[in-house]
């Protein structure tokens, strides 16, 4: 086991790095492409800072090794509808004063092989993580359930992708596995999950054994996947292995957002970080459901469905979106993009403006506020609301605006981390929207922060490649 766990987290060490080679031509395709509202010629998915203000005592019981660090992102080793929801302030008063002064601690939830996401099943409360490799486990299986999950192959699945699991608690259970179906190495893999807002489907957000993007959906019987009846809804070729994004979320819209990257390689050598035409380097927003029943549609007020650009794409100039959320409050869509030689950047679309449709965040024009290429500065630009150095990191991981009831003193923080360094950090915006960065005194292994998670109840979750799950807390005193 210690072997395998070292091969998988060597892969997720290459999220947005490193070279690929050829992969065999098995792709899955769509069954139809965008529709409804889609011009009939429209170029459809298919194939085309501050430093911390405190340095607060670790009660992480994660280990932190000491290493050098790698990037997931072509960085060097770090010395990396429209219409706005309801928008309602965060609390003011004496949230960041408390918040220096609150101590954390990171509990262990389940160890599982490479974990890629943590995401909660609307109505139910359940938790569901999906790894890197292919793999879906339920956190929380109602007693009584099929042990092995209806999952075809789930014995040996549960032997390359559970460990020590008796050890932090109940064992998860697995209910879905698409290995076959999902290339490896790389930056490839299963990327995303989510499911609809009802609960009823859960979306997949994968790189298919051409290595190239899928977006697939699949109906839920109980609390299992039927993964069997798959249906790809949005395929996007990519010119290279690396920068695939790959997440995935329901806006408070009702539409389903993806993020792509801009096709790898480096230096945006495609030529796609400020090219509207095509999905890739962008944020798009489809309907999953159209009135039609077949395909995906193009939703009212996306910017470029009238135009040149790609129907289904919101916002462009992004160089690889590792991690986007909603606040589930405010309705502010979350960005964290990674950088490539220098800074690393933090974006936010406010639900109050529309989620700003058709921004541009830059790439390659600028990397965080720094000129990178050219010397244009297009009126759409949209600048990042918090920026760091490969002096503090090399690759960010981002998260979500803390809304649970469990920790106060984190209310409307904005947890995020850094892939390399493993630490996690809470940023609060003042009301003229200067952005501050609070170390939340907790890491994760060095080299392992793959992603954050959010349950029914707004607690948050950190994925560490490392093959463990943990939920953030207020330590005891």
């Amino acid at each position: 086991m210690k072997l395998v766990r070292t091969a998988v987290i060597t892969a997720v060490g290459m999220l947005l790095v490193g070279g690929c080679g050829v992969a065999p031509a098995d792709q899955d395709g769509p069954v139809l492409g965008g529709q409804n509202d889609a011009p009939s010629d429209a170029p459809a998915a298919a194939v085309t800072a501050p430093p911390a203000l405190r340095s607060i005592p670790s009660t992480t019981a994660a280990s932190q090794p000491s290493g050098t660090a790698g990037g997931r992102s072509g960085a060097g080793a770090a010395p990396e509808s429209t219409t706005a929801p309801q928008t309602s302030a965060p609390p003011a008063g004496d949230a960041v004063p408390s918040l220096v002064e609150t101590r954390f601690e990171l509990v262990p939830v389940a160890e599982i092989e490479a974990p890629i996401a943590l995401v909660a099943r609307p109505g139910t409360g359940q938790r569901y993580v999906a790894t890197l490799t292919g793999l879906v486990w339920l956190l929380d299986p109602a007693e009584g359930s099929d042990p092995d999950g209806g999952a075809a192959g789930a014995s040996d699945s549960r032997a390359r992708g559970l460990s020590r699991a008796a050890a932090v608690g109940a064992a998860p259970r697995l209910v879905a596995d698409i290995g076959s179906r999902v290339s490896q190495g790389c930056e490839n893999g299963l990327l995303g999950i989510a499911f609809s807002p009802d609960g009823s489907q859960l979306y997949l957000s994968y790189t298919d054994t051409a290595r190239n993007s899928r977006v697939a959906v699949v109906s839920m019987e109980g609390e299992t996947p039927q993964t069997d009846r798959r249906r790809v809804l949005l395929a996007l070729d990519q010119p290279a292995c690396n920068h695939n994004g790959g997440d995935l979320a329901f806006g408070p819209d009702g539409h389903l957002w993806i993020g792509f990257g801009d096709g790898g390689g480096a230096n945006d050598v495609f030529g796609q970080g400020q090219n509207s035409s095509t999905l890739l380097a962008t944020m798009a927003r489809i309907d999953p459901n159209p009135a039609s029943g077949q395909g995906y549609g193009i939703p009212a007020g996306n910017p470029f469905a009238a135009a040149a650009g790609a129907p289904e794409a919101w916002a462009y100039g992004i160089r690889n979106p590792w991690r986007f959320s909603f606040d589930r409050l405010t309705g502010d869509l979350w960005i964290a993009d990674v950088g490539q030689n220098r800074i690393e950047e933090i974006h936010m679309l406010p639900a109050a403006d529309g989620w700003m449709p058709g921004a541009n965040l830059g790439w390659p024009l600028f990397e965080g506020n720094e000129r990178f290429s050219g010397d244009e500065t297009p009126a759409d630009l949209d600048f990042p609301v918090y920026t760091y150095t490969h002096d503090e990191g090399c690759s960010v991981t981002g998260g979500y605006v803390y809304r649970g009831s469990a920790m106060a003193a984190l209310e409307g923080t904005y947890v995020f981390g850094d892939y390399c360094t493993g630490d996690l950090w809470g940023l609060v915006r003042g009301p003229d929207g200067t952005a501050e960065r609070i170390d939340l005194g907790v890491s994760v292994p060095r080299n392992t922060l793959v992603s954050f998670g959010e349950d029914a109840d707004g607690e948050l979750y950190a994925l560490s490649a490392a093959g463990t799950v943990y939920r953030l807390a207020a330590a005891l005193p």
